[in-house]
């Protein structure tokens, strides 16, 4: 088992490629929640299309909130997911990043450098086409997003 985590004990990781669209909505809600909450308690990690390269910054943290856009339900539709319903998700190809994030999840386990708790807020895409900006119907649901990520944060914020 690897040592304990040694840096700030909460990690909000935002994933996604902002050149395809609504895939960088994840990126648009860490801006955001790093703006909302600035803390030495937190690590922003912009994990961008990272995969595998992320594993050590994963692996180092107590609680990690991924912040992404997700599969399922309509365009804009706002998911907040947590245990089980992790790897469902992630396992559902949405964009090339979500296959490593699944990945990078699965060798923290093995490793026995889990999180203790990771929770995902996302956004249903309504285009993961080549294309600069979020759509209308995403744009639409940053503020609810947004709303939910703070919850988890400040939730975690208030047990550290």
């Amino acid at each position: 088992m690897n040592a304990p985590p040694s840096g700030p004990p909460i990690m909000v990781l935002g994933v996604g490629n902002p050149i395809m669209s609504d895939d960088g909505v994840g990126l648009a809600l860490l801006a955001r929640l790093e703006q909302a909450r600035p803390s030495h308690r937190v690590a922003y990690v912009d994990g961008g299309t990272g995969g595998m390269s992320l594993l050590p910054e994963v692996e180092a943290a107590a609680r990690l909130l991924v912040l992404d856009a997700v599969a399922g339900g309509q365009p804009g539709e706002v998911r907040h997911l947590s245990g089980d319903e992790i790897p469902r998700l992630l396992a559902s190809k949405l964009s090339p990043h979500q296959i490593g994030l699944l990945d990078v999840l699965t060798a923290a386990r093995l490793r026995g450098a889990e999180p203790a708790l990771i929770e995902v807020v996302g956004v249903v895409p309504a285009s993961v086409e080549l294309a600069i900006g979020l759509t209308e119907p995403v744009q639409a649901a940053l503020d609810e997003a947004t709303a939910r990520a703070l919850a988890v944060l400040d939730a975690w914020l208030a047990e550290v």
